[in-house]
């Protein structure tokens, strides 16, 4: 049997290794440059692109290779600091909570004391560039952070490469001060300055002060970017630099982003489309400064629209770059990269190695030629917003189901004698709601009609629930295996499609929130596991001692499917499943569950994470997933940020650290007492064999699946939670069913 299920997993690597291997995505930096311009276009997304007439950035757009970019720190909008010190980290990172975004020109004032004295004080010198004044802060912020980004780390590495780096930004946001008096503390907004500053928190080359702006009684604040200004300090370092890199921001944007509270809904309007106009002219001129040839040119919009999903866009323009559709291998789904997706992009166009240890991947052309790209973007933006609201209600629906559908088993006895039967019909509709969820997203015209996707939702239920419950009357006592297989089924034929019923539905992920974008989400992770572990407590069930064979190659299926990078590559569903199903394996077995086997499951959970990290490894780089760099730090022998990466899983899931550590010792205390409560008085005497049925197997399987998921990923509760939408149906079914046999 160990040779059969060995023999099956390693066809099942191979096929899925071929079919990965094919059509790879075109990685950039093929043709290294020698200068990147950077245009950032805060606030930005595509549907403004659609909407409104701006001539210059959809010229640029029509040759270029296109995304969505996540605008998300964890589970939080980024402030436009937060992105700026993403991107120059290539790590999700946070802004300090002191002087935010104060960046300053040692020649400017700061609360009315000298820029150079402050400097002097907080970084022991005087910077000839820019400086940003709370890098001790930002760097003390992020140590401590569930990230561990290495803020200033993007400029950092091109100083060591010799490349030159400048900034041109000013954001700052204050009604009222006139250009002798600097503006008040928390009005500065110069956040651009932290993408490209150095470990001691300096940008070399550029401007950020009040001289890039120019007085205008009718734009936002009463300030606005002088566009000549700005491309003075561009070309002051543009047309005499050798290899440079330089961010140029379309300010304006965020200031009317600042403004838009203080005006009407339709004022705020109007000063928002004309700091886009301003912005794409702003374009265009910088544009007339570029060498298509030599350049390589990234439009990005660090922060989304106000209100809308965390969507940025980003357009890239380089030497053989084709048009289409951008990923990485971060978000291997075509049209979507992440912030910390731009770092190594930039170091790749270079020709520059980017480093171990950032989250980041370079960006992919997945599509070249992609038709109606933009239109598509819009499309699935939408989508995103739409499951986002959607989702608490049908939640609420599913768990308000349940509950009463468990309710009234519990007194069924005082419901009339149809109940039961009634009962086992609404239970078998149950099993159907979670494959109807990933499957109403793909019927057309449902999307923003609210009662057009839940009656589509019941009636895909109803028709699920129905085939299982006529398999029922036909072979009783398999209709519950056909309902939780339609999850099983579904899940994996979805994942090795390239998990296209993932995205944008309710169990699913959502580009909005960015957490995941192909593979395996937290959510569809509790749905596959706890259906798997229902699923095989079933099949011995029914078919006795012979069906522990065929449920253990289904587990061991589900693992590799979880698991492989190419596939689900979900570290923490994997740690998670691999000790539930070993324990559930060997409960099924009649074995008993002693601190030995408890060692084994420990070391088997590390060997299979290590192998799969190990598999990615392998792989081309531009298609290495976050399991790389588990195996990357293992072989330069970082053991503290293999356990630091662990370590911020876990302080993710509580939301800090003070929390985490209390959630361990509760999570130790309740995991000894069940064992020598259930586990080592009851289910280890001489008759363990016989009370270790395949109901208990499968609850106590369940048991850890839901305490290490709760552990291993970031979604905290919710994944025990979820796992009850498969759980309870089937409890309802064999209650029902033990009342019928007897």
């Amino acid at each position: 049997m160990r040779l059969r299920a060995a023999a099956g997993a390693v066809l099942v690597v191979g096929a899925v290794s071929g079919c990965a291997a094919t059509n790879e995505p075109a990685e950039v930096g093929d043709k290294p440059v020698d200068r990147v311009l950077v245009v950032s276009l805060p606030g930005v997304a595509w549907e403004d692109i659609s909407d409104a007439k701006l001539p210059n950035l959809e010229r640029f757009v029509d040759d270029a290779a296109i995304a969505d970019m996540s605008t998300r720190v964890g589970r939080v909008s980024a402030t436009s600091t937060d992105a700026y010190l993403t991107i120059g980290a290539g790590t999700r990172a946070l802004a300090p909570d002191i002087d935010v975004a104060v960046a300053l020109e040692p020649d400017e004032r700061y609360g009315g004391v000298p820029a150079a004295e402050i400097l002097d004080r907080r970084l022991g010198a005087i910077p000839s560039g820019i400086a940003y004044l709370p890098v001790g802060a930002a760097i003390d912020r992020n140590d401590r952070s569930a990230y561990g980004a290495e803020v200033g780390l993007l400029g950092q590495q091109l100083a060591d490469a010799g490349i030159a780096r400048a900034v041109v930004a000013n954001a700052d946001a204050v009604e009222g001060f006139v250009s002798d008096d600097p503006p008040p503390d928390g009005s500065y907004a110069r956040g651009a300055a932290t993408m490209l500053m150095g470990e001691d928190g300096v940008v070399p080359d550029g401007a950020v002060s009040r001289r890039l702006l120019v007085d205008d009684p009718n734009a936002p604040f009463g300030w606005r970017l002088d566009h000549t200004a700005v491309l003075d300090a561009l070309d002051s370092e543009w047309n005499t630099t050798g290899r440079l890199v330089a961010v140029v921001e379309a300010s304006d944007l965020s200031r009317a982003a600042a403004y838009r509270p203080r005006a009407t809904r339709a004022q705020g309007k109007d000063l928002r489309h004309q700091a886009l106009v301003d912005a794409d002219e702003l374009l265009g001129e910088v544009l007339q400064r570029v060498d298509p040839s030599r350049d390589a040119v990234l439009v990005v919009s660090p922060v989304g629209p106000a209100g809308a999903p965390d969507l940025g866009m980003v357009a890239l323009r380089a030497p053989g770059v084709e048009p289409g559709l951008l990923q990485s291998a971060t978000t291997r789904r075509d049209g979507y990269v992440l912030m910390a997706d731009v770092m190594p992009t930039i170091l790749s166009l270079l020709g520059e190695e980017p480093p171990d240890g950032i989250e980041g991947r370079s960006f992919q052309v997945g599509s070249p030629g992609a038709h109606f790209r933009v239109r598509r973007l819009v499309d699935e933006t939408d989508d995103a917003a739409f499951r986002d609201r959607m989702l608490p209600l049908v939640v609420v629906l599913i768990s308000a189901f349940a509950a009463l559908l468990a309710l009234a088993t519990a007194v069924r006895d005082r419901l009339g004698s149809r109940a039961p039967r009634l009962l086992q019909g609404l239970a078998f509709a149950a099993l159907g709601i979670v494959p109807a969820t990933f499957l109403v997203s793909r019927i057309g015209g449902v999307g923003g009609k609210p009662i057009l996707y839940l009656l589509s939702l019941a009636v895909i239920a109803a028709v699920l629930g129905t085939v299982a419950w006529l398999v029922e009357r036909r072979r009783p006592g398999v209709g519950a295996l056909v309902g939780v297989g339609f999850t099983v089924v579904l899940v994996t034929a979805d994942v090795l499609a390239g998990a296209p019923l993932q995205m944008n539905t309710v169990f699913g992920y959502s580009v909005a929130v960015a957490g995941r974008f192909t593979g395996l989400g937290n959510l569809a992770f509790a749905l596959f596991g706890s259906a798997s572990i229902v699923l095989a407590a079933l099949i011995v069930d029914r078919v006795g001692p012979r069906g522990l064979r065929l449920a253990c190659l289904l587990l061991v299926a589900v693992v590799l499917i979880e698991g492989l990078p190419m596939l689900g590559a979900d570290v923490g569903g994997l740690v998670s499943m691999v000790p539930a199903f070993g324990v559930t394996l060997l409960l099924l077995a009649g074995r008993r569950v002693t601190g030995r086997e408890i060692g084994y499951l420990a070391a088997a959970t590390f060997g299979v994470l290590l192998a799969f990290a190990f598999v990615d490894a392998a792989r081309p780089a531009q298609s290495q997933t976050h399991l790389a760099r588990l195996a990357q730090h293992l072989i330069a022998g970082r053991w503290g940020a293999f356990g630091d990466t662990l370590a911020r899983r876990w302080q993710a899931s509580f939301g800090g650290a003070e929390l985490a550590a209390w959630g361990g010792v509760f999570l130790l205390i309740l995991v000894v007492g069940l064992y020598v409560t259930f586990v080592a008085k009851r289910w280890m005497g001489p008759e363990a064999p016989r009370r270790t049925g395949p109901a208990v197997a499968g609850a106590v399987g369940l048991g850890v699946l839901a305490v290490v998921g709760l552990v291993a990923n970031d979604s905290s509760i919710a994944v025990p939670a979820t796992m009850l939408i498969v759980v309870v149906p089937v409890v309802v079914l064999q209650v029902l069913a033990t009342e019928g046999a007897t």
